[in-house]
């Protein structure tokens, strides 16, 4: 346990740095979208987190620090697990910038964002499912091809998040699904839990897989 959070302590250092720039850049956004774009909520949410574990990947290769974390006591496993524990914090960051926000604006003179826990909700699941997608890439393309899929992530992040609601408008049903998910019964709670459950375990073990082959 011990190793684990040691390894995500390190992760968090590694992006802390850029957090500043982040933040004034989110506080930007907040401004731009607040009452007028719909799921702008989503932006505050799911874009420190990802950036975050982007940031952190992208340095990791840049030092070599998995090298160096091999060259310790520690498990190939305890790595990649770390990795997706780490989205857990990263995740409470932005929740935490975005009620702060949410507070603040209303103070500075613009319209305070829209508060959805609904959507809120769903930002949060939504910062694992893109993780677990972006994780097994990461881990099967290497430290020479990760640079690759860093840089078209760190476009989908920047880019998806601020039009995220252009997004989900484009798709249909998909924004009366967000909203209306409250409604919906226990039993269809229990399988869509129990597929998403499925899916990070399933991305866990692949990039376990993959990382436990490579030679590093």
């Amino acid at each position: 346990m011990s190793n684990l959070v040691s390894l995500i302590r390190k992760d968090f250092m590694l992006s802390r740095n850029y957090l500043l720039f982040l933040f004034a850049y989110l506080i930007f956004m907040s401004i731009m979208n607040t009452g007028s774009a719909p799921f702008g909520l989503s932006l505050l949410v799911t874009m420190p987190a990802m950036m975050m574990l982007l940031t952190t990947c992208l340095q990791d290769v840049r030092n070599v620090n998995i090298r160096f974390s091999l060259s310790l006591p520690v498990h190939r496993r305890m790595i990649v697990v770390s990795k997706y524990v780490s989205v857990l914090p990263f995740t409470l960051i932005g929740v935490a910038f975005t009620l702060v926000m949410s507070q603040v604006l209303p103070q500075l003179g613009y319209e305070g964002l829209n508060i959805s826990w609904s959507e809120m909700g769903v930002s949060i699941l939504l910062v694992p499912l893109i993780a677990s997608i972006y994780l097994p890439l990461f881990y099967w393309l290497g430290p020479k091809g990760s640079q690759y899929v860093n840089t078209v992530f760190f476009m989908i992040v920047i880019f998806g998040t601020a039009n995220l609601g252009d997004i989900i408008n484009a798709i249909p049903g998909l924004k009366t699904f967000i909203l209306e998910s409250a409604a919906l019964g226990l039993e269809k709670w229990l399988v869509g839990g129990a597929v998403y459950i499925v899916f990070i375990a399933a991305s866990y073990l692949i990039s376990l897989r993959l990382f436990s082959t490579r030679d590093l």
